[in-house]
C-alpha cells in the first residue's frame, strides 16, 4: 500500500507546474498563471465566505447549543439543506467584479 500524501495542496499544484511545463510553459507564465488563480480562489471564498456568515447568523440566531458538536451539526444541518442554486448564485456574484479587476491589471477596488 502506497504511503497517503501528507499535503495534497502542494501535490497538486507540483501536478500543474509539471504539466504546464510539458506544454513548453516558460517558468514566468506558469508563476503567472498560479498567481492568477490563487488571486481568484481567495476573493471568491472572502466575498462567499461572508455571505455565508450573513446567512448563518440569521439561522442560528435564538438557538441554544449545550456545546461546539451541536453547533458543527446545525451548521452541517444548514448547508446540507441548501439548494443547489443557492451555492451557483453565490459562486458567479464575483466573476464580473473578478474579470473587472483583471481586465484592469489588478488596480479595481469597489466603492
Amino acid at each position: 500500500m502506497t504511503a497517503p500524501i501528507q499535503s495534497p495542496a502542494k501535490c497538486k499544484v507540483r501536478s500543474v507546474i509539471r504539466f504546464l511545463n510539458a506544454k513548453g510553459e516558460r517558468p514566468a507564465e506558469i508563476r503567472k498563471q498560479i498567481v492568477v488563480v490563487v488571486v481568484v480562489v481567495v476573493v471568491v471564498v472572502v466575498v462567499y465566505g461572508n455571505v455565508i456568515n450573513l446567512y448563518l447568523k440569521k439561522y442560528l440566531a435564538g438557538k441554544n447549543f449545550e456545546d461546539g458538536v451541536e453547533v458543527q451539526e446545525e451548521v452541517m444541518a444548514w448547508f446540507k439543506g441548501q439548494a443547489a442554486d443557492f451555492y451557483d448564485s453565490g459562486i458567479q456574484k464575483p466573476v464580473p467584479r473578478l474579470d473587472k479587476c483583471l481586465d484592469n491589471a489588478g488596480d479595481y477596488v469597489e466603492k
